[in-house]
């Protein structure tokens, strides 16, 4: 769906479009890095994807003439931190949480 909003605003770009439809024919999704112009996308692997299914998409990939490297996120899901957690000096430094 955001890649359809960044080519209705005219800032999408074919090779995009590309890398979308082969990831989305794998049942991944993948998108824009940063604010563009950097020419690079990443896509997003399921827990337990089994490395045949990652090898087999960076093939359809390159096949494409896309580059692929693979990396890690640092930690798993999404922390959430409550004013409570913070140091009083930090709370303090925010205005009183």
């Amino acid at each position: 769906m955001n890649q359809h909003h960044l080519n209705a605003l005219g800032v999408g770009h074919a090779s995009l479009d590309q890398l979308c439809q082969v990831t989305m024919a794998r049942g991944l999704h993948s998108k824009l890095t940063g604010a563009g112009g950097g020419g690079c996308g990443i896509t997003l692997l399921r827990p337990g994807l089994e490395g045949p299914e990652v090898e087999a998409t960076k093939q359809a990939l390159t096949g494409c003439g896309f580059d692929c490297w693979e990396t890690s996120v640092g930690a798993p899901g999404i922390s959430i931190h409550t004013a409570a957690s913070l140091d009083a000096p930090i709370r303090q430094a925010l205005g009183g949480l």
